[in-house]
């Protein structure tokens, strides 16, 4: 597993088809629309391609992005307007572990978080109230658990409910007293 070069840069965690957002913002809500942003991976800085998600202006440029991310990064155009440039990556992979740097070259403003993959990692969901990447605020999954523990949440609670079911039933079937063997009467 890689560590974070620095101590105090933000740490995601998430488990390999997970969707994660990375964030990066200004603390003004200074309009990026027509500046140009830059997402990179710092462990592919040698490659020509290194850019996680590139943008001059309104323009995407995925000639210089690595082909692995082109389909699956975008950033909140709404958050844009807003200095808002956070990073959402669908469907993480443990190829995607490493540190990112967010940067805006025409106002020299950087900030890195690192993403942990962890290949074992089924992380309990999270929901958090977040600026999503591909539309408006909403409610989103930080974490979204592999299938495996849904199938097995869904077990147990058809196991519950069967077990009230046939309680139900069994109570249900409890022959009644005949009334000629009560005595007195």
């Amino acid at each position: 597993m890689v560590q974070p070069q620095n101590k105090s840069e933000p740490q995601i965690s998430a488990a390999p088809g997970d969707d994660v957002i990375l964030p990066c913002r200004l603390d003004s809500e200074k309009d990026l629309r027509g500046f140009t942003v830059e997402w990179s991976k710092l462990e592919m800085e040698h490659d020509p391609f290194s850019f996680v998600y590139y943008a001059m202006g309104r323009e995407i440029i995925t000639e210089v992005m690595n082909p692995s991310f082109i389909q699956r990064v975008s950033l909140n155009p709404d958050g844009l307007k807003r200095g808002d440039v956070t990073l959402k990556i669908r469907k993480v992979t443990l190829q995607d572990e490493g540190t990112y740097r967010c940067f805006i070259p025409g106002l020299n403003h950087r900030e890195t978080v690192h993403l942990v993959v962890d290949p074992n990692g089924v992380t309990a969901p999270t929901m958090e109230t977040s600026p999503d990447p591909g539309g408006e605020q909403t409610n989103i999954w930080i974490s979204r658990s592999r299938p495996a523990l849904w199938i097995s949440l869904g077990v147990f609670l058809s196991s519950i409910f069967s077990a009230v079911w046939i309680f139900q039933k069994r109570r249900q079937k409890k022959p009644l007293k005949k009334l000629d063997s009560v005595p007195g009467v």
